[in-house]
């Protein structure tokens, strides 16, 4: 039990590198590997959502105060209207699977998260091997509502949306610090809206909350690390480890999801 808590913290740890803008695939990687350890814990996947939510807000105030003055307004209003329409969209699927049976609920989240995870590694990769490196983006107002229509929608099924913006915004070839930034106060604005959408569908306990309270210097930590080590390294070869690993995690949590489905 131990190796898993191992695992829990570790992924606590990587909101913080990953809200720091070390390593971009990380962001990805945090609630698969979360889900695969607590179901190994006293406790069940489903709590993840619920034992996540704080630190992320937390982690995405330490990154909107380091990089207050060095995101895109712009690129932000843009994702917006799309955004809300998808969180609403996946509050209310989130709070229709609440009532449901937790094995199928579980089940399900395992899938939507491993189907996640193994979709948008692929198209990262797609993206990369299409990409000569020198285009340059503008996204219309359709493809940004459609994008954060996603984005939203995953955010709030799976905290999974960090990929998507960042396929998103990548392509428009912004400076490294503009991109934290405005990656950085879109989820601070995004997870802010989640909180009463997650209260009123049954994802905080008690015991879950003070777990991240736990955890908290975990965030902390991680975010120090990050900030600290993002301005000593390279992180192009972290990141293709983590996308690597998350597209592993990914295909063994369809396969754990389904196989919960036939019990």
């Amino acid at each position: 039990m131990l190796l898993w808590w191992l695992v829990v913290s570790a992924a606590v740890f990587f909101i913080g590198v990953t809200k720091s803008g070390f390593g971009a695939g990380v962001g990805l990687m945090i609630v698969p590997t979360a889900v695969i350890a607590m179901d190994h814990l006293p406790m069940t996947s489903r709590a993840t959502l619920g034992l996540m939510l704080p630190l992320l807000v937390i982690g995405d105030l330490l990154a909107v105060w380091q990089y207050r003055k060095l995101f895109s307004l712009p690129a932000v209003v843009r994702l917006l209207p799309g955004t809300i329409i998808g969180v609403l969209a996946g509050g209310t699927l989130l709070f229709l699977i609440h009532a449901q049976r937790q094995q199928l609920v579980a089940s399900l989240i395992k899938l939507e998260i491993g189907f996640e995870s193994v979709v948008l590694v692929g198209l990262h990769w797609w993206r990369m091997w299409r990409s000569d490196g020198q285009h340059v983006s503008r996204p219309t107002p359709l493809r940004s509502g459609a994008v954060g229509a996603f984005a939203g929608a995953s955010s709030t099924l799976a905290h999974a949306a960090g990929p998507i913006i960042a396929l998103h915004l990548l392509p428009q070839r912004m400076d490294r610090q503009a991109f934290v930034g405005t990656c950085a106060v879109y989820f601070f604005l995004v997870n802010s809206v989640k909180l009463p959408i997650y209260a009123y569908s049954g994802q905080f306990h008690a015991d879950m909350l003070l777990l991240s309270l736990k955890t908290l210097p975990l965030v902390l930590a991680g975010a120090a690390f990050g900030f600290w080590i993002t301005r000593k390294m390279n992180d192009q070869l972290f990141s293709k480890i983590v996308y690597a690993l998350t597209f592993a995690l990914g295909w063994y949590l369809l396969y754990i999801g389904v196989e919960g489905l036939r019990v």
